[in-house]
């Protein structure tokens, strides 16, 4: 490969998307990669981690938005572009854990851009995560009480607990461990619901512990060749 090319793993619910894309960076020189969801993704980089990850925000399963707070935690020096059709503008949500933001169908030419600016390693390697970097969770909501919170995971102790969070909630918000005291930075995914592309929350029944303690390779690792 060509000594600009990158390993990119795309993620995104859309077969087409995926399909169009792996072509053209294909074409392009970089070694690509796709995955359906944040789930698929964190089973592929725990196999090899990737130069660039470009991920969909609003999918099923595990959102872009839980998934790169994830990779931004385990992995910071991933370049990591989010992508959305949803968001544009002063729209797109603060807190997201990534390096740039792509909003659909806005033209090639800026995506391309954003992937010149990920050959420069040194943009790589000084990356970090900063401290008000919030950790993207899902809504749950009692079915019996109607009562709406979310399960934090502590990113220190790993001990989860369960907090109230109001309806209306949409923003990021900051919260202690109740076993330990770490400070929490958290924000409330919003789903869109695919029959009418609004925001809607998950319920009691669907409701999983936050992604932040799935395994992935720690910065010492060696890197696995595909």
């Amino acid at each position: 490969m060509p000594a600009s090319s990158l390993n990119l793993l795309i993620v995104d619910d859309e077969s087409a998307t995926r399909t169009m894309l792996t072509n053209i960076f294909s074409l392009l020189g970089h070694k690509v990669q796709s995955a359906e969801d944040g789930f698929s993704a964190l089973e592929q980089i725990r196999e090899m981690v990737p130069d660039v990850l470009l991920s969909d925000l609003n999918m099923p399963g595990m959102s872009g938005f839980e998934l790169l707070s994830v990779v931004r935690r385990r992995l910071p020096e991933i370049y990591v572009i989010a992508t959305s059709g949803a968001y544009s503008g002063d729209k797109v949500p603060q807190g997201i854990a990534a390096d740039a933001f792509y909003e659909k169908a806005s033209g090639f030419h800026s995506l391309a851009e954003l992937m010149k600016a990920a050959t420069k390693i040194e943009s790589r390697e000084k990356r970090g995560l900063s401290d008000t970097t919030p950790m993207w969770i899902e809504r749950c909501r009692d079915e019996e009480t109607g009562v709406s919170y979310a399960l934090i995971c502590c990113p220190e102790c790993l001990r989860a607990f369960q907090q109230d969070v109001p309806v209306t909630n949409f923003f990021m918000s900051k919260t202690d461990c109740v076993s330990c005291g770490t400070p929490i930075h958290y924000a409330i995914v919003q789903p869109l619901d695919p029959a009418t592309a609004q925001p809607f929350g998950r319920s009691l029944s669907g409701a999983r512990l936050p992604v932040s303690i799935v395994e992935l390779p720690s910065d010492g690792d060696s890197r696995k060749q595909a």
